[in-house]
């Protein structure tokens, strides 16, 4: 079982939902935490309560759809801790729902650069010290959107069927170095996400439908990264029951 103890672990969206939670379990697992996001005021919300499990963390407010931002985020990470990111954990993400007949260009542009190409920055600006170190880990957050397309969720669905492949074709470059590269394909999350409200999350349990929470996601992420150094998991789809 590998122990997470000591380890600098990155996470994209850290300011809410499964990028929070999972900031919260790996600050219990010992681990470090960077947390990055756009704004500072709810990644300052999510240091505290790492603070409250026991954890340290570092506020990193970045832009990961720009490539200047996520390269200055990392030197930054790297200079703060006189060490190399060990763990990537890639759960930002947009959803920006319509029709594709009346989507906008830009809502197109906005989900991609933030669902598949902020991905992909952050994998390329954190390869090197991993490489370096001859070890590292590397798990996106997809969607079960990434397998089967869903009217009205074009550019979400197209962004997590590429992030598949991005991480297929990552792991078949590095896996032989030392770095592990993973995909979690939840299902619907009790979230606040592409404007949907926490009330139309209980009116769908009011109507039956079952949800995951941030922390069923976050102890996926956790279980993934404790697999002993001999083990390594591609794929994990999640479901709620």
């Amino acid at each position: 079982m590998t122990d997470l103890r000591a380890k600098i672990v990155l996470i994209t969206g850290a300011g809410s939902g499964v990028g929070r939670a999972t900031a919260v379990a790996l600050a219990r697992e010992g681990a470090t935490t960077v947390l990055v996001g756009r704004r500072r005021e709810p990644l300052d919300g999510t240091a505290r309560l790492v603070a409250a499990a026991g954890g340290r963390s570092l506020t990193a407010p970045a832009d990961i759809t720009d490539e200047a931002s996520v390269r200055g985020m990392v030197e930054g990470v790297r200079q703060t801790f006189g060490n190399e990111i060990d763990i990537l954990v890639a759960a930002a993400g947009v959803g920006l729902y319509g029709p594709v007949a009346d989507y906008s260009l830009a809502d197109w542009h906005a989900t991609l650069a933030t669902n598949l190409t902020g991905v992909f920055l952050c994998c390329r600006e954190v390869l090197p010290g991993m490489r370096a170190n001859g070890a590292g880990a590397i798990v996106a957050i997809g969607s079960g959107a990434g397998k089967q397309g869903y009217a009205n969720l074009a550019a979400y669905s197209a962004s997590k069927f590429g992030l598949i492949g991005l991480m297929q074709s990552l792991a078949a470059e590095v896996g032989d170095q030392g770095i592990k590269v993973g995909t979690i394909l939840p299902g619907s999350i009790a979230t606040e996400f592409a404007g949907k409200l926490m009330a139309d999350v209980e009116a769908g349990r009011a109507a039956g439908r079952s949800y995951l929470e941030p922390e069923d996601v976050a102890e996926a992420v956790v279980f993934l990264l404790r697999q002993p150094h001999r083990a390594w998991t591609q794929e994990l789809n999640l479901w709620p029951r």
